[in-house]
């Protein structure tokens, strides 16, 4: 049965204590500037930049070719101002883009940055694979190169001077299903087919922060969005039913799963804030801490959102909501 947003919000207001700013004037989202990357994005593998790190050394499991656009998952790392004296937090960033593009830029060297300068943590943007029109990199291909980024932080701690305990997932759109996925079944691999020492790491993440996130996969729930087109291309029958109910974060949540903080837009015109109603309704009726932020307008796609009234407030919120956490200093 469908949410009807109005009695939904109101009830999680006087139940969960969850902040909705209320406007006046809905605001049209621009779809315009979504092509795909192609040779000399910024989405491709440079070997020459000493900012990015590969995931795997080798070929990534199941990769069909070393194409840098396409076949190399990889992360750019933007590290805090040295002298800190003390191992920082890290924060794994996972750009949206519907699992078939990451064009969101706006989410990707804009956050790193307020994330490692203002709150002083290492932050990390990962590049995933992308599922292809034939169907290529499709499920569970992310999933192996967001736990895999995950794990290999933690394998290079040292290196980074990053406190192993102090790693966080921020997701937005498609990229906050990935998180959100990564994070609610972190206790698989699922069917990572080759495995080496960083695999042995943890691949849990101490806390998720989601920005206007994909949650579900189960069209009774939700309208299927491109990101269920893409991400299940080519599943049929029981096996694509399994996945529908695996891959909705409202119906996986568990006792292990830990905080979150999320936002959106109850305006949001590219992907339904169902998505996050019932995921803030999951949470809570688990028992899970959940700092959530539904404001009446914003912009899919914004990520700081620095020019959207209402929606540029979720930085100073996460700031604060990190330091309550005990993740950063304030």
């Amino acid at each position: 049965m469908k949410l009807k947003f109005n009695r939904v919000a109101m009830a999680l207001i006087l139940t969960c204590g969850l902040s909705i700013a209320w406007g006046l004037q809905a605001e049209r989202i621009d779809h315009r500037n979504r092509s795909g990357s192609a040779a000399g994005s910024p989405n491709c593998y440079d070997p020459g930049d000493p900012t990015e790190v590969r995931l795997w050394e080798g070929d990534a499991p199941g990769a069909t070719g070393n194409d840098p656009c396409r076949d190399i998952p990889y992360m750019r790392v933007f590290r805090p101002a040295a002298g800190a004296g003390s191992p920082s937090a890290a924060i794994l960033i996972i750009p949206g883009g519907g699992y078939d593009r990451l064009t969101d830029t706006k989410e990707q060297e804009p956050v790193a940055e307020y994330f490692s300068r203002t709150l002083h943590v290492t932050a990390f943007v990962l590049y995933y694979r992308l599922v292809q029109r034939d169907g290529t990199y499709r499920y569970p291909v992310p999933m192996w190169d967001g736990q895999r980024a995950l794990k290999l932080i933690r394998s290079k701690t040292t290196r980074y001077g990053i406190d192993p305990e102090r790693l966080a997932l921020f997701g937005f759109s498609a990229g906050g299903h990935l998180a959100s996925t990564l994070t609610l079944h972190s206790a698989t691999e699922f069917g990572l087919p080759t495995h080496d020492a960083v695999d042995n790491e943890n691949g849990r993440p101490n806390l998720l922060g989601l920005g206007y996130p994909v949650i579900s996969m189960d069209p009774a729930d939700v309208p299927p969005s491109g990101s269920y087109r893409n991400l299940l291309r080519g599943f049929t029958g029981p096996e694509l039913a399994k996945l529908q109910v695996y891959l909705s974060g409202e119906k996986n949540v568990t006792p292990r799963t830990p905080p979150v903080f999320l936002f959106e837009s109850m305006d949001d015109a590219v992907i339904s804030p169902e998505n996050s109603v019932l995921f803030v309704q999951a949470l809570k009726e688990r028992g899970i801490s959940v700092d959530a932020h539904l404001f009446a307008h914003g912009k899919h796609g914004a990520g700081l959102a620095t020019d959207v009234p209402e929606e540029s407030a979720w930085p100073g919120m996460f700031e604060h909501w990190l330091a309550q956490q005990h993740f950063i200093s304030k």
